[in-house]
């Protein structure tokens, strides 16, 4: 779940487009724009000021490597997480976003039955669709959020969910604000197994400063609504835009720490994200 929420804010555009502008330029442009601008740190900065807007037509490759520690008895895990964003711009100017979110996952002398053990978690994906508004600053996404239990033994939560997500926000040259909530119900579950029944929110807070670098904090909120349970991280993050490979490249670090958690789960999350923009092979697939 948080794997989708977060790269909502890893989808980069290439090349800077004022606010108050919906025009957008294609992937060949951006290419081209990055061999011949002769100031990268300038091209680079305005590659940043694209980083926080969610509803971008351009295609990232997004890595997640997250460590998270302090288990009640000890021990910790190590997460690596592939996503990429594959947009798809229709051709009145509207989006549809198909993220699929493959994981691993390895345990660390946790206490319990997996406590060494290694495996790739459920594959989730979220399909939305972002229509073209009046108020280009203006941001909404609609559409679903599902999970497939794929998982290793262990690992799964064995069991199918679904369930719709929205995103709404506010884009502007200084800041992008906003929140992206999902909800999931569970089905056909394995035998003993709860059904999930589970709410996120993403809350969005993003400044953009000079050089390439934005900061904010975007901290994912959930409700067990079976257990009664909330989890609630303070949440930091600063990324910093470069151009490598005639391709921009955003490298950034995230912080978690849970003031509201489950018993089972981590007192602190450490983050280091990477994602490289990509052609998008599917830019011209609904136009």
């Amino acid at each position: 779940m948080k794997y989708q929420a977060t790269a909502l804010l890893s989808l980069l555009l290439c090349t800077h487009v004022n606010a108050e502008t919906s025009t957008k330029p294609a992937p060949d442009e951006v290419r081209k724009t990055v061999a011949e601008t002769k100031d990268r740190d300038d091209l680079a900065e305005k590659a940043a000021k694209e980083l926080a807007n969610p509803n971008t037509v351009y295609a990232t490759m997004n890595f997640k490597f997250q460590y998270s520690g302090g288990f009640e008895g000890g021990g910790s895990n190590f997460n690596t997480t592939f996503q990429p964003s594959m947009p798809m711009p229709l051709a009145n100017g509207d989006k549809i976003f198909f993220r699929p979110a493959i994981s691993y996952s390895q345990n660390i002398d946790k206490v319990g039955p997996t406590g060494d053990d290694g495996g790739f978690s459920d594959i989730s994906f979220d399909l939305a669709y972002a229509p073209t508004l009046s108020d280009p600053t203006n941001l909404l996404a609609l559409g679903t959020f599902v999970t497939v239990p794929t998982g290793s033994d262990g690992f799964s939560a064995e069991q199918y969910a679904a369930g719709p997500e929205i995103l709404v926000g506010k884009l502007s040259a200084q800041r992008v604000v906003g929140a992206l909530t999902t909800h999931q119900w569970g089905f056909a579950e394995d035998d003993g197994v709860q059904t999930r029944n589970a709410t996120n929110m993403q809350l969005l807070w993003v400044e953009i400063a000079g050089g390439g670098w934005t900061y904010g904090s975007v901290p994912m909120l959930s409700y067990d609504w079976n257990n009664d349970q909330a989890e609630i991280p303070l949440n930091l993050m600063v990324s910093k835009t470069v151009i490598m490979g005639q391709r921009p490249w955003k490298i950034g670090m995230e912080v978690n720490y849970y003031v509201e958690k489950a018993e089972s789960r981590p007192d602190f999350m450490l983050s280091f994200n990477i994602s490289p923009v990509v052609e998008n092979k599917l830019a011209g697939l609904l136009k």
